[in-house]
């Protein structure tokens, strides 16, 4: 009776514990910060306290002197280090011109009697702490605590910063759970000529409530309050931007720019967008562009214009360590960091070489070296390309309904190239968009089949058969993380639990309606196996090759358990798409540089800039510069511009080839005023091609060396062939080097 009733009281207590342990899982999984999501949420935060604290010894954020700016440690090609000891901070010194680039403002640059206001830091963090937000630095909180040290390493020196939220912190030996302190670890080192930056974090308290939000890193590197008249700010704004910083402009306002544009499922936003991950200062006779080689996925470019003698002209990246959103009470935050690691390349130049042209030849350089540009150049054939986007079907509205039509059939198509053909249109890149299921709303492409409405595969085979045989080609536009009806396989989930969406632009709202075109995103861990779905369901389809639409215009973050945060998801998309350039032709829209080194062709390409121009801001071919001779680029389809005379003209002077988008239908009974009826702008499309197949062909291959204004609304375009091309953008003729350039035209010389 003993043993039976010791079996019975220790099967009781196993019991208990089993029901103690399941009654506490679901009180911990009912406060909602354990669940099958990537998001970690606290509710009912009715207010947040913003907490910043700052050392009473503000000269922690000044170098002491241009003369003597601490010990040598390193040096590589006309570059030297410097480290000051009482800042642990750095400097480069540019032997050509004497040009000194520090982390912090110089102590003797600030005016006799001048107030020290500088907020300048190596590195600079925004922490989540509880529902509080920490505003901390590496001099105010590390550096004036006595917690910065740093150590020298071949070529280069180690700084490593303990930063923590109050001096009472950083005092102690062993830390509560609940203090607040990071190391922050930043390599810096010399090769080849360049300085390269590397930043890691790591939590030290071991504080579970505690993030890093974002990192600033060398928010005042090279920044001046003494403008030249040729002294710039380089801004990666759609093509690129400058900032003539001696321009004074009162009304001039501090700019972001979201490389990669701003992530739709974090709900970020930020002033404008960039597709390059660079930036760049020009000051006296020597400039330097950074290029972000880690981390550019959640980084986005700050840039400030002084307006007054205390204030400093900066550019500087800050990174999305800890995606969090705080709205209507509740605090959202991504249980797991984007990135661990975050890196960048400087490169410096001097004299003749530091211009906005010098600085994109150096960050093309390190694009290839790094493998994210090809080294292939462009295969030059007798005719320039002209890219022409198609619509296969979409969604009419009337009234409250809608129905999928036709807009241009695969006949049709064939009809339309052969009028063309007949104006002189040669090398056609048809981007056929809107002939899968759903049209120009397409569902998943896992599936998905060629709309009958517009001929089935038989009619496609056809197009292509006369397409190949003209030379021309033909790409299907596919998307592969978007969909409008969502994903069998899994879709992915924005930092709200919800369904990740987007809303894109649609030029044809006036036909499809305006509140039709949401679209859901992809589990991207899905993509890889897709890839293989795509290649095999098209493998008896008649094509050039795929245009990949969405990989190159959006990218966003998956916060479901197993999904890909923003940083992760790029590298995911840029080698997942590798395949698809594996026997076929491959064209991008938008051109985000993460996945363009296995991308023959990019069109919708910025050039403008996303800010409106003014006396001191003006957009300038950077990402052109960059980019020509590795790939023909186009913008945005000529026809849907505003002006169209100065959008021609844009063209020639930024080396793109010709981009229009038509349809076979119109899209009213009133054609007059359909910019995408084909019938009103083919004429005016043959003529500028006629043009610019002379003028630009031949130099498809070339790199573009230089790029400036000659005058007052006269820009000038140089290619390593010796050529130059003048645009006259004026009402007025213009003459240089014993030729005119015509008011409103463009000339080459050479």
């Amino acid at each position: 009776m003993t043993i039976k009733n010791n079996k019975k009281r220790i099967l009781f207590r196993i019991i208990s514990i089993i029901l103690c342990i399941c009654i506490c899982a679901g009180l911990f999984g009912s406060c909602g910060k354990t669940d099958e999501s990537g998001i970690r949420t606290v509710k009912s935060v009715s207010s947040r306290n913003t907490i910043t604290s700052l050392s009473e010894n503000p000269s922690i954020h000044y170098s002491q002197s241009s003369q003597s700016f601490g010990t040598k440690v390193a040096a590589s090609g006309l570059i030297e280090l410097y480290v000051d000891p009482s800042t642990h901070t750095f400097c480069i010194f540019e032997t050509t011109k004497g040009q000194l680039w520090s982390v912090l403002p110089l102590l003797d640059g600030v005016a006799s009697g001048e107030e020290l206001i500088s907020n300048a830091s190596m590195v600079s963090l925004k922490i989540i702490g509880g529902t509080d937000v920490y505003h901390l630095n590496s001099q105010d909180n590390s550096v004036d605590y006595g917690k910065a040290s740093h150590n020298l390493i071949e070529n280069g020196v180690v700084f490593v910063y303990d930063i923590f939220s109050d001096a009472s912190v950083a005092a102690k030996e062993t830390y509560k759970k609940t203090d607040i302190g990071f190391r922050i670890t930043v390599t810096v080192t010399l090769a080849d000529g360049s300085m390269n930056i590397s930043c890691t974090h790591a939590n030290l308290t071991g504080n579970p409530d505690a993030y890093i939000e974002s990192i600033d890193l060398l928010n005042c590197f090279g920044a001046y309050n003494d403008s030249g008249v040729n002294d710039f700010i380089l801004v990666p704004d759609g093509c690129g931007a400058i900032i003539k910083t001696a321009i004074y402009d009162e009304s001039f306002e501090d700019l972001s720019f979201a490389v990669y544009g701003n992530d739709p499922s974090a709900e970020t936003e930020t002033s404008g967008s960039a597709i390059i991950p660079a930036f760049g200062i020009k000051h006296g006779d020597s400039a330097f562009v950074s290029l972000i080689e880690k981390g550019d996925a959640v980084a986005t470019v700050n840039a400030r214009k002084s307006k007054t003698l205390s204030e400093y002209n900066t550019v500087y990246p800050s990174f999305e360590i800890t995606p969090v959103l705080y709205e209507d009470e509740t605090l959202y935050i991504s249980k797991s960091s984007a990135v661990s690691e975050i890196s960048l390349c400087y490169r410096f130049l001097s004299g003749n070489n530091a211009t906005y042209s010098g600085l994109a030849s150096a960050c093309r350089e390190q694009l290839i070296r790094n493998s994210v540009l090809s080294t292939r150049t462009v295969d030059v054939d007798d005719y320039l390309p002209f890219f022409l986007t198609l619509t296969g079907a979409a969604n009419k509205s009337v009234g409250p309904f809608s129905y999928l039509s036709s807009l241009t059939d695969f006949e049709q198509a064939k009809d339309m190239l052969t009028r063309m053909k007949n104006k002189g249109i040669n090398d056609i890149n048809v981007r056929y968009s809107g002939i899968f299921s759903g049209g120009l709303e397409s569902k998943d492409i896992d599936g998905a089949s060629v709309l009958t409405r517009l001929g089935g595969t038989e009619k496609l085979g056809q197009l292509y058969e006369y397409v190949s045989t003209q030379n021309m080609s033909l790409y299907l536009d596919i998307n592969l993380m978007t969909s409008s009806t969502g994903f069998s396989s899994g879709n992915a989930l924005n930092i709200k639990k919800g369904v990740s969406c987007y809303i894109p632009e649609n030029g044809l709202a006036e036909y499809t309606g305006e509140n039709i075109q949401e679209r859901k995103f992809r589990n991207l861990s899905k993509l890889p196996k897709l890839i293989s779905t795509v290649l095999a369901d098209t493998r008896y389809y008649g094509f050039t090759g795929y245009c990949l639409n969405d990989v190159g215009s959006v990218i966003y973050s998956d916060f479901s358990s197993n999904g890909l945060l923003r940083d992760a998801a790029a590298d995911e998309i840029s080698s997942a798409i590798a395949p698809l350039s594996t026997g076929h032709s491959t064209m991008a829209v938008n051109g985000n540089f993460y996945m363009l080194k296995n991308i023959d062709s990019v069109i919708n390409i910025p050039v403008k800039s996303t800010v409106p121009q003014s006396g001191a801001y003006f957009s300038v071919p950077f990402v052109q510069l960059v980019l020509h001779g590795i790939v023909d680029y186009s913008g945005d389809p000529i026809n849907t511009s505003i002006n169209l005379e100065e959008t021609l003209l844009k063209y020639i002077e930024y080396g793109a080839c010709p981009h229009f988008q038509w349809n076979y239908e119109p899209l009213s009974k009133r054609t007059e005023n359909d910019i995408f009826y084909y019938d009103n702008t083919i004429n005016k499309a043959a003529e500028f091609y006629a043009e610019a197949n002379e003028i630009l062909n031949d130099l498809r291959d070339a790199r573009i060396t230089d790029h400036y204004e000659v005058d007052d609304g006269v820009f000038c375009t140089e290619y390593d062939t010796g050529s130059m091309i003048y645009v006259n953008y004026t009402n007025n003729d213009f003459s240089t080097l014993g030729v005119v350039v015509e008011a409103r035209s463009f000339l080459r010389v050479n």
